[in-house]
């Protein structure tokens, strides 16, 4: 009973299932790629993962756009979901195929395409081709709350199941050299190459794009002199209570701001259960996460890492963080919340305080301060990097048509 009891308490039964089902995985992973061995590895087959098939979207979709408008015709496309039917309208074409997540066609793809571009840890049953070139884009920017093993530092058995699997990708995408050190080299263990490029998704923040801008903005029935705000909150590893944000006292504010009519808007994380409160628009199932953060007037957050993609717009950003205390015991930060430059308040008042004394200029300056702070890469040709090197593998030193 004793001995039981010990294990139960230092959580190593969970360790000796997580283990078992590890080994389990990879020996369908193992069988896996020696089926699918007969195809052989189709030369322009780019595979894309996001979210585990909950959405088609962040850095994987900003490299398949680009790859399709400067290569078209080039490529052949796999996108994985849940649920394929709610991606078939904007993704099937000719040259892309939407698969459903986990299924035998996303383990033949897994094996023979030539290029997998992924954002997230993938299933373990998943395989790794060694002549695959792997791709690993993350799905958030800067430094901020922990992730990888800084979170399993009593678990070992985690903490050798993600470092082995972030071993296999060939590339890990850096949106700053903090981010290369903190994250890729130390809480993932990624002794690999890392793409110091900047993120993908954020190419078109970093050089601006007022007619993509104006034209999410009218799709979603803007007046040009709206003031669009938009709240973010992060998924909670312990729970789903999310901060309850004073909509209508928060419109008020942004309205005393910026003089026009003020249109709050939320969007929580693909995790998360929806939030409930008088938003004029819910957007949780937009598929566009950059778009919604082009369109926007303003933003605010809690510890999401939208605050690094968001920050080059040098647009209001504010951080509603009412549960920081708790947070910071059951999460834990990279870099003290308070020298990321973000306005930080724990409560409505204190946010609504934020929003009446607001000042762009200083803001502009704290914001560039924090992304030398951080040794940003972001330069806004991420796309065209990871592009460059898709084509090397493929086609070697043949022109781009």
């Amino acid at each position: 009973m004793a001995e039981k009891n010990f294990m139960r308490s230092t959580g190593l039964l969970d360790q000796c299932a997580r283990a078992v089902k590890y080994c389990g995985a990879r020996v369908i992973s193992h069988v896996a790629q020696m089926a699918c061995s007969r195809f052989g590895i189709e030369g322009n087959t780019v595979l894309f993962e996001s979210f585990l098939g909950k959405r088609l979207d962040c850095n994987p979709k900003a490299i398949y756009d680009f790859l399709r408008e400067e290569y078209p015709g080039k490529y052949r496309y796999i996108w994985v979901a849940e649920r394929p039917s709610d991606w078939i309208d904007l993704y099937g074409s000719e040259d892309t195929e939407v698969v459903r997540f986990r299924s035998a066609d996303h383990l033949k793809y897994a094996c023979i395409a030539n290029v997998l571009i992924t954002n997230s840890p993938r299933s373990n049953e998943l395989p790794f081709p060694k002549s695959q070139l792997k791709i690993q884009t993350w799905h958030g920017g800067g430094c901020y709350k922990k992730v990888g093993t800084a979170l399993n530092e009593g678990a070992p058995v985690n903490r050798f199941i993600t470092s082995r699997q972030f071993a296999q990708y060939d590339y890990f995408i850096s949106s700053s050299s903090f981010f290369s050190q903190t994250v890729a080299r130390g809480h993932y263990r990624f002794t690999g190459n890392l793409l110091e490029c900047g993120m993908p998704r954020n190419d078109r923040l970093v050089n601006g794009d007022e007619i993509g801008r104006r034209s999410i903005r009218t799709a979603l029935g803007l007046a040009e002199s709206d003031c669009f705000v938009l709240f973010v909150p992060t998924w909670r590893d312990f729970g789903d209570d999310l901060p309850c944000l004073d909509v209508r006292g928060v419109k008020r504010a942004f309205e005393r701001l910026g003089g026009s009519n003020a249109v709050m808007a939320k969007r929580g994380h693909y995790f998360s259960g929806r939030q409930q409160g008088s938003f004029d628009m819910d957007l949780d199932d937009y598929p566009d996460m950059q778009g919604l953060l082009l369109a926007a007037d303003a933003v605010i957050t809690d510890y999401s890492s939208v605050i690094w993609d968001y920050s080059f717009t040098y647009r209001p950003c504010f951080l509603f963080a009412p549960d920081l205390a708790k947070y910071e015991v059951d999460r834990g930060f990279d870099v003290d919340i308070h020298e990321w430059g973000f306005p930080v308040c724990e409560s409505n008042e204190e946010l609504i305080a934020a929003i009446d004394k607001f000042d762009e200029r200083g803001f502009r300056s704290a914001m560039e301060t924090h992304h030398a702070q951080l040794g940003s890469f972001e330069k806004g040709h991420a796309c065209e990097t990871v592009a460059k090197l898709i084509e090397t593998h493929c086609f070697g030193n043949e022109e781009k048509e």
